[in-house]
């Protein structure tokens, strides 16, 4: 092809036609410049193509994370009120004078001083929000939902800390009055035995609960299960309009 036109050019310059070869020389510099700008066109769409790939790619990681933190969530919010549920038992039994065998005492107060915090699957979310892509003006309403999501999810991290830290407060306030010197070699017990079904003789559930900071600890669970299964549900709210927006955004 190159040396087709080549000899275009020889034949008109030898001909004398200049006026001709200039004119074939400007029309061959415009083919050059559209070959170059297509070439252009085409990168520019590879790179585009590319990029939507890896922000679908971004976005599925983002949908199963979401996903997996609702699932997490909902598995917490379900075993803390079972928790909350028996703490309140707990304190029906003791207002009401009904005795409690040692074995269901333990196995209803000892999972109210294990806390366990919502952890956030967040290696999707930091995929979306590190690419190029995100700051796009179409993903106005992903990037804001994120933000939100995240906001979310600090202030039930923070909250959980705070609940925790206020258990492990009343754990030193109730071992320093004397009141787990009562009750600790049920527990030590709970570990050690091979069956979960044991009693002590002089076990006795209305002395043991005429303790304060034992009924506040359990009155505190009780209260603050509704809260935080508040923020958890508000975080699955936010989770699921993300994968809406997400799902908007391919259409």
């Amino acid at each position: 092809m190159i040396k087709f036109f080549r000899k275009i050019r020889q034949r008109l310059l030898t001909e004398n036609k200049f006026s001709k070869y200039l004119l074939y020389a400007f029309g061959e510099i415009v083919l050059v410049v559209i070959g170059i700008l297509i070439a252009l066109q085409i990168n520019n769409w590879n790179e585009k193509h590319q990029a939507q790939n890896k922000m679908e790619n971004n976005f599925q990681n983002l949908i199963e994370d979401l996903k997996s933190n609702k699932l997490q969530l909902l598995n917490l919010i379900e075993r803390r009120n079972e928790v909350a549920n028996g703490a309140s038992l707990l304190i029906d039994n003791y207002e009401n004078e009904i005795q409690v065998d040692e074995n269901d005492f333990v196995e209803k107060l000892y999972p109210v001083l294990s806390e366990k915090y919502f952890e956030i699957n967040r290696n999707g979310i930091d995929k979306v929000i590190t690419s190029p892509a995100f700051e796009r003006e179409q993903m106005e309403t992903i990037r804001d939902l994120i933000k939100s999501y995240l906001q979310f999810s600090s202030v039930l991290n923070k909250f959980e800390i705070k609940e925790g830290s206020a258990v492990e407060h009343m754990e030193m306030i109730t071992a320093g009055n004397g009141y787990f010197r009562t009750v600790w070699k049920t527990f030590r017990k709970n570990r050690y035995k091979t069956t979960t079904e044991y009693n002590s003789p002089d076990f006795d559930f209305l002395k043991i609960m005429k303790n304060d900071e034992l009924l506040y600890l359990l009155f505190r669970y009780e209260l603050v299960t509704q809260t935080a299964s508040k923020y958890r549900y508000d975080l699955i709210e936010k989770g699921d309009e993300i994968i809406k927006a997400i799902e908007d955004y391919r259409k």
